[in-house]
């Protein structure tokens, strides 16, 4: 078992260590923890005068090899090492310090037993998951308490012991959705946990409000106060026993970083909001925790912004190590210091993970999980730079192509409208590029665009994985060129630019989260006259005149599924080709404009043969001269074919066209060209000179084709992926739009006179 320091002993070495020179960082040489982990829940055991790391996320293929234990103490002495808190069952699997060979757990699925059947919360799940500052000791049963994944759970540091309290009546339970972001702490007086803050759960807010947990009673409760503090993510509460209230500053409102300090009393159920002379900038991710020797709280570190449209780059970086305090009393900050050069460097976008001994001792985790102790002292203040500090209430929001208003900035007056101008000049089967002078920096992988023919514009939400995770769409204003920002996008913090999504549905100002990629998931409805958005459970409209989102009341009839779910424009509504709820194969189902529901489309047979869908590899389109659906796939047993559904009957049937073993391409983009009688696809194919032409569909002849078009070709270089764009066509000017990578507009005239049957 790890060895246990004597109090006495404890606090010797730590006056040692750092009593001497109060307000400076010290890095303890054994206080790296070995191996990758996040999101880790730091504390202070004050019983055995030990700090405590309580887990911490880690990846599935880690816990395959020897890493340290999921508990890890620490003490501040030189030389310290962490050491693994092993329970009475893991006596064999190890030493007290280093790695061990720890069971791994039985997949990557939220639960409290691993591969040996020990009870310890699984840290390694894939998915939508977040720990943040859900967490905090009690003093009266002297155990951590935690809530995460729906389930509340607590760890007895005498014992060892993680226990599992099978409580799903939190905010998830109630709402639904998997409570992002969010904090908590332990009201002493009042005996119970104090929660706030957070996102992805289903309230009008899309936040959880205010709850308790009582520990005793293991008893979730919703309190209804009069009036909370706005919706924020990544921003720490923090109670202060001598004034009995909960205190909350700053955070994430996802577009937006915060400096406004509430207070929370639990006897009277009410939220206060402080009025200091100054306050600490804008942040989130920021520790917050109680000196009990000063008597007051502590704020160290946080996160602020970037507006960088570089690929896979870091929306988000580390502030300047600062240290302030705040007196309840009072309602004032006070800065403490700074560590530009001599201290820890914080982490980006997650929650600071800190803690404080009885004698204001900080210790904190770096980016790199490096373990540093600090003797705060409020009295000697150690300043490297100038006193920082902002009006309370100030905002800090992102700029450039993140902001609205770049993209009318410098532009002047003068709107440009030489469109039409342009496109009469155009050359037949040759693309070109509009000259748009400020269009979107990130960039729109892995989705597609929509026409919306009643405001004259193309509507883009694409992204996802690697790519923009925003929840605005982009409009581009086919009139003028010119691109517009509807709003400042929410970003998901962790889960932008990352290799997943968040499993929910819409963010603090009720918009969707863009999912891990939208590939054919969005359309263009003309009755409602907006685009549709069917990657979650239910229904998303963007109208675009008021750039603002609605959702439907009832879940989608079809799976929730971003990869295969495709959306299709026909006259009489939009048409989703999706997967049975529930089971039962496919099927057919058209926008109802009053209800603002699907409602299923008939089926001649019960279980009809459609084409194999696959992300990016199938299409769907309607021929407006037959009144028909026609469906398109790369891949399955009949490739290449294509299959059609006539709106009249219902039936499904095989169309065998000719040239079907050539025409092997991604065919996600497809649209109908009605005076040519074609269905143009968005790839390419070796042509009948071996050049790589683009594919077509010929309606009257059911033969493959390939067309050859000049110009910047808007799928790319030879050998390029068209998973980038969205194609279009535009009935009142008679041409095909697409939309590239980088958001770059381009148009074309098709002419299929030179096209060449596939054989």
């Amino acid at each position: 078992m790890p060895r246990i320091l004597s109090v006495a002993a404890l606090l010797l070495l730590s006056a040692k260590l750092v009593a001497a020179e109060p307000n400076t960082w010290v890095k303890i040489d054994g206080g790296q923890i070995e191996g990758r982990r996040w999101d880790v829940p730091l504390g202070y055991d004050p019983v055995a005068k030990r700090f405590l790391v309580l887990g911490g996320r880690v990846t599935w293929a880690d816990t395959k090899k020897a890493r340290p234990y999921d508990v890890l103490s620490i003490t501040p002495e030189k030389g310290a090492k962490w050491r693994n808190e092993l329970p009475e069952f893991g006596a064999k699997w190890g030493g007290e310090t280093g790695p061990i060979t720890v069971p791994a757990w039985k997949s990557e699925v939220w639960g409290f037993a691993d591969a040996d059947g020990n009870t310890r919360p699984n840290w390694s799940v894939y998915g939508t998951f977040s720990l943040g500052g859900k967490y905090g000791y009690d003093p009266d049963t002297k155990a951590f308490y935690f809530h995460a994944a729906n389930s509340t759970f607590k760890y007895d540091p005498k014992a060892r012991e993680w226990s599992d309290l099978r409580r799903k009546t939190g905010p998830e339970g109630t709402h639904g959705g998997v409570l992002l972001w969010s904090s908590m702490s332990y009201d002493r007086d009042a005996k119970a946990f104090v929660l706030f803050g957070g996102g992805n759960i289903q309230t009008e807010r899309g936040d959880p409000g205010t709850w308790t947990f009582e520990p005793e009673a293991r008893l979730w409760a919703q309190v209804k106060a009069a009036s909370e503090p706005s919706q924020r993510a990544n921003s720490r509460l923090v109670y202060d026993p001598v004034n009995k209230v909960t205190v909350m500053f700053g955070g994430d409102q996802l577009d937006a970083l915060v400096a406004d300090t509430w207070t929370y009393k639990a006897a009277t159920k009410t939220w206060t909001q402080a009025k200091p002379k100054l306050s600490p900038s804008p942040r989130a991710g920021h520790a917050l925790l109680w000196l009990p020797k000063a008597k007051k709280v502590l704020l160290l570190g946080g996160y602020t912004y970037t507006s960088t449209t570089e690929y896979v780059a870091s929306l988000y970086k580390p502030m300047p190590l600062e240290a302030w305090t705040f007196d309840t009393k009072t309602s004032e900050w006070e800065f403490v210091g700074n560590w530009d050069k001599d201290g820890p460097t914080v982490p980006a976008n997650t929650f600071l993970s800190a803690a404080v001994d009885e004698n204001d001792t900080v210790m904190l985790l770096d980016n790199k999980n490096q373990a540093w102790f600090c003797a705060i002292d409020t009295k000697m203040p150690h300043v490297t730079r100038e006193q920082p500090g902002v009006v309370a209430g100030t905002e800090v929001r992102r700029t450039g192509s993140h902001d609205p208003k770049w993209y009318t900035e410098g532009l002047g007056a003068t709107i440009n409208t030489l469109t039409d101008t342009r496109l009469k000049a155009l050359k037949a089967n040759e693309w070109f590029v509009q000259p748009t002078p400020k269009r979107p920096g990130v960039n729109m992988d892995w989705g597609s665009a929509v026409l919306d023919l009643a405001s004259d514009k193309i509507v883009r939400f694409s992204g996802g994985h690697s790519a923009y995770s925003g929840t605005a769409p982009v409009v581009y204003d086919l009139k003028t060129d010119r691109y517009a920002l509807p709003f400042a996008p929410e970003y998901p913090i962790e889960y932008v630019y990352s290799n997943d999504q968040v499993n929910g549905e819409w963010s603090f100002k009720r918009n969707p989260w863009m999912t891990g990629h939208t590939y054919k998931s969005t359309g263009y409805d003309p009755n409602l006259k907006c685009l549709v958005f069917v990657a979650h459970n239910y229904t998303y409209f963007f109208d675009a005149p008021t750039g603002k989102w609605s959702r439907n009341e009832v879940k989608n009839p079809f799976v929730a599924d971003m990869y295969t779910n495709t959306v299709c424009t026909t006259p009489e509504g939009a048409v989703t080709w999706a997967n049975v709820r529930g089971g039962g194969g496919e099927g057919l189902w058209r926008l109802d404009a009053d209800s603002r529901t699907w409602k299923p489309l008939p089926l001649a047979d019960k279980k009809p043969s459609f084409p194999t869908k696959s992300a990016d590899r199938h299409g769907l389109s309607y021929d407006g001269k037959r009144n028909r659906l026609l469906f398109f796939s790369d891949t399955g047993a009949k490739k290449g074919n294509v299959a059609a559904y006539d709106l009249k009957t219902g039936a499904v049937s095989w169309l065998d066209p000719a040239g079907a073993d050539k025409a092997l391409a991604a065919c996600r983009e497809t649209v109908y060209v009605p005076e040519a009688d074609v269905v143009l696809i968005g790839a390419r194919v070796p042509g009948a000179g071996g050049a790589q032409e683009w594919l077509a569909y010929d309606c009257a002849k059911n033969v493959w084709l390939s067309v050859p078009l000049t110009g910047e070709d808007p799928i790319g270089k030879r050998g390029a992926f068209n998973n980038s764009m969205g194609l279009m066509y535009d009935p009142a000017r008679k041409v095909v739009w697409a939309v590239g990578q980088h958001s770059h507009v381009h148009a074309l005239k098709l002419d299929t006179s030179k096209a060449t049957a596939l054989k």
